[in-house]
């Protein structure tokens, strides 16, 4: 499950864990993660290529489909 938290909490984590020997957020992440990186359709080169973005949801469903096929063929591979 995806929940969307708010920038002022994740400064605020990162601050906290700026204390850590190896801290696992930086306020520099942070501040990436507030800029738009998402591509789009419009976007010049995915035609060229062939592709098209895809939301995570979709991305992660492809996966889980592929993954769930895999494991039925191993299945039935083992019941032959």
């Amino acid at each position: 499950m995806l929940v969307r938290m708010p920038f002022v909490f994740w400064d605020a984590a990162a601050g906290l864990a700026k204390m850590l020997p190896h801290p696992p957020l930086t306020r520099n992440q942070v501040e990436l993660m507030q800029i738009d990186t998402t591509a789009s359709d419009g976007r010049p080169g995915f035609a060229l290529l062939g592709i098209s973005p895809r939301s995570l949801e979709e991305e992660l469903k492809a996966m889980l489909k592929h993954k769930n096929e895999e494991t039925q063929s191993a299945r039935d591979a083992r019941a032959s």
